[in-house]
C-alpha cells in the first residue's frame, strides 16, 4: 500500500493572546424547525475557563488551512498539539517563545481519515483513515501505514482512537464489538463490549460490513491516562487495566456519566434561559455530548452549541458536580468550541477558524 503524499507547509506568525472568534449562526439558524417543545429556565452561570484571558490563539487561515475544512479532532503532545480536518488534513502547531510553527499532512484524494490521537511512548499522531488502516506520523514527520490485520471485507473506519502505551484501543464506527484492542504493527490482540446478540463469525469467516452494529459505548481518556469506556445503555463506566481487561471504573466519574446520560430531554425540546433579558439564550439538546476532557482533574463534557438572541454562540458544558452534573456556558468571543483535549498540564481546543492553547496554571477553576 503506498504511504499518502505529505505536503509540508511550514509558517511562522506570532501567538496572540486571547480567542479568536468564528461565526456564528442565528438562533434561527441553529433552532431549524421550531421544536414541538419550550422549556424555560434561569440564566445558566457563565465561564471563560477554555478561552481565559491567558491563553493564546491562532486562526487556521494563517497556518495554511483551506477555507472550508471541517476541524473535526484535537490531540495533545509533551511538545505539539494536532488538528485533524475533514476530508483529510493533519495539522501540527508548536509554539515558542510567543511563536507557532505549523506543518500539514495531506491525504490522497478521496481518502477521509476519521479519528486522532498521539502515542504517549514517542510523540507520534495517529490518523485513522476510512480504508480500515491507521496512518502513524512521527515526531520527525516521517508517516507510515499501518494497516489493519483482522477479515473485514470492504472499507471501514474508526471513529475514535486512544493510544496507550500497553496498545491501540479503537472504536469502530459501526462493529458488533464496541472497542478493539491493537498492537502497533496493527494485529488485533482482543475486542470487548459486544453492540449485539449475533454470535460473532468463525475465525476463519470474514465480517461483513452489512451484519455490523452501530455502538452505545463511547471510547474515551480517564484523568490519569488510563482508556475508559461507557456503555450508554446499561450506564456503566469502565476502564482497562493496560493489559485488555475492562474493570468498573470510579463511581463518582461514573455518577457523572450515569447524571448526564439521565438529563437528556427528548430531541423536539428547546431550552431558553434569561428570556427578555439581555443575557437569553437558546439551545436544542439532540442527544449531542461532545469531547470528554478533564479540567483539573475534573470531568467535562462539551454539550450543544447554544445561539444567543442578541447574536453569536456559546458552548455549553456539562460539568462534574460531586456525582452529579450540572451546565455551565463557556464564553468563546461568540465563537462555538468543537473539540477540546488536555494533559494534565496543558489543554488545547479548536473552534470553527482557530486553536485555542492554555495552561492549567494560568486558567481558572471550575465554577
Amino acid at each position: 500500500m503506498r504511504v499518502p503524499q505529505l505536503y509540508l507547509l511550514i509558517g511562522v506568525l506570532a501567538l496572540t493572546a486571547g480567542c479568536a472568534s468564528a461565526p456564528s449562526p442565528s438562533p434561527t439558524a441553529a433552532l431549524g424547525k421550531p421544536p414541538a417543545v419550550v422549556q424555560t429556565g434561569p440564566a445558566l452561570p457563565r465561564a471563560t475557563l477554555i478561552c481565559q484571558e491567558k491563553a493564546a490563539a491562532a486562526r487556521f487561515a494563517e497556518l495554511g488551512v483551506t477555507k472550508g475544512e471541517e476541524p473535526i479532532a484535537v490531540a495533545l503532545s509533551k511538545d505539539a498539539a494536532y488538528v485533524l480536518f475533514r476530508p483529510a488534513r493533519l495539522l501540527r502547531v508548536t509554539h515558542k517563545n510567543g511563536k507557532i510553527q505549523s506543518e500539514t499532512a495531506l491525504g490522497k484524494e478521496g481518502e477521509s481519515w476519521t479519528a486522532l490521537d498521539v502515542d504517549p511512548l514517542d510523540g507520534s499522531a495517529w490518523v485513522a483513515t476510512d480504508h480500515l488502516t491507521l496512518l502513524r506520523i512521527s515526531p520527525e514527520w516521517k508517516s507510515k501505514v499501518v494497516k489493519i490485520q483482522s477479515k473485514v471485507e470492504g472499507t471501514g473506519s474508526f471513529q475514535r482512537l486512544r493510544i496507550m502505551p500497553d496498545a491501540i484501543y479503537a472504536a469502530p464506527s459501526c462493529a458488533e464489538a464496541a472497542i478493539w484492542r491493537l498492537d502497533r504493527n496493527g494485529k488485533v490482540l482482543g475486542t470487548a463490549f459486544s453492540n449485539s446478540q449475533v454470535p460473532l463469525p468463525a475465525a476463519s469467516e470474514p465480517l461483513k460490513p452489512g451484519e455490523m452494529r452501530c455502538s452505545f459505548v463511547r471510547l474515551e481518556r480517564g484523568a490519569n491516562g488510563e482508556a475508559l469506556a461507557w456503555d450508554a445503555q446499561k450506564k456503566t463506566l469502565h476502564q482497562a487495566d493496560g493489559q485488555g481487561a475492562w474493570t468498573s471504573a470510579d463511581p463518582a466519574n461514573a455518577g457523572f456519566f450515569k447524571a448526564v446520560e439521565d438529563a437528556q430531554p427528548n430531541m423536539t425540546v428547546a431550552k431558553g434561559m434569561a428570556i427578555g433579558k439581555r443575557d437569553e439564550a437558546w439551545y436544542v439538546n439532540i442527544g449531542f455530548v461532545g469531547d470528554l476532557f478533564w479540567w483539573k482533574g475534573k470531568p467535562v463534557l462539551l454539550g450543544p452549541l447554544t445561539a444567543r438572541s442578541a447574536g453569536g454562540a456559546d458552548t455549553l458544558l456539562l460539568v462534574s458536580n460531586g456525582e452529579g452534573m450540572k451546565e455551565v456556558l463557556e464564553n468563546c468571543y461568540g465563537a462555538h468550541i468543537l473539540a477540546v483535549t488536555n494533559t494534565p498540564t496543558q489543554y488545547a481546543a479548536v473552534t470553527w477558524d482557530a486553536i485555542i492553547l492554555g495552561d492549567f496554571a494560568t486558567a481558572p477553576d471550575l465554577p
